[in-house]
Order: C-alpha cells, then structure tokens, then sequence
C-alpha cells in the first residue's frame, strides 16, 4: 500500500537547488557521524552521576511525560545496539538527571556550535559585550577624524 500524496494548491511549486550549490557539499560524507561519540557520552554520564539506570529511567519519565524504560537506556549504551539511539528530546533530561550535558556537546560539537554551562553565560554575556563596545569605540574614533578633517 502506498502513501497518500500530499495535495498543494495549483499555484504550488517546488523548486529545486543543484546539490553542489548547498553549503553542506563541502562536508566529506560520513563527516557528522557521531553515533558512537554519543553512545559513549551517554554511558560516561550514567556512570559518572552515581544513580541507578533505573532511578535515571524513572526520573526522566518523570521529567519528559513519556515511559522511558531500563531496557531503552541499556539500548542508547550497548555498542552493539548501533540501530539504537536515545531520542535527541530526551537529551535534556539526561543532562538534568545526571549533570551530564556530554551527549548534547558532542551533538552541537559535531555541526560546529560550542555548548556553555550554565555558568559560563554571563562570562560569554560580557565578552560579547566588551566586543561591542570596542567596536563602537573604533566607529566613534573613525567618526571623530572625520569630523575633524
């Protein structure tokens, strides 16, 4: 049985970009796998909170509304469970229960974002507004010499 086609409007087209023109072509194949980085980083955190699988499980349950068992924690882990993945939603909750945010750093650190502590938002807060300053001070030097020429 096949799926249903979507229907769109008459004035409906889809247009197309040659593949060579998207800025993901000038990543090698293969280049954002991050599968076993992940699957490490979920195990080293379940290992370093000092909780059980099951109270890590109960307690994201708890957290995200949805049943999530033992037996799916032990699937995210197992290195032979490659068809396994924790649901990228369920990250954060993970992070919360364990303190652990690696899973969500190795994620972000793959497409090339850099993920702060929580702590460390003031100091990011700061430097971006030290750089903004520097660079109104600069505009306002430029604007002076030209109001003196």
């Amino acid at each position: 049985m096949s799926k249903a086609q979507q229907k769109f409007g008459p004035g409906v087209v889809q247009l197309t970009l040659p593949l060579s023109s998207l800025p993901s072509q000038r990543l090698k194949a293969g280049k954002l796998r991050a599968k076993e980085a992940v699957k490490e980083a979920i195990a080293a955190a379940i290992r370093g909170c000092g909780l059980s699988r099951d109270v890590i499980a109960d307690e994201m349950s708890r957290l995200t509304g949805e049943s999530i068992s033992i037996h799916a924690i032990n699937n995210w882990t197992a290195p032979a469970k490659a068809d396994r993945s924790m649901p990228l939603e369920y990250a954060p909750a993970l992070a919360i229960v364990t303190g652990d945010a690696c899973a969500l750093r190795v994620v972000a650190e793959a497409a090339g974002y850099v993920l702060l502590e929580p702590g460390d938002v003031p100091l990011y807060e700061l430097g971006k507004i030290t750089a903004e300053d520097r660079e109104r001070a600069k505009q306002r030097r430029e604007l002076w010499a030209r109001i003196k020429a």
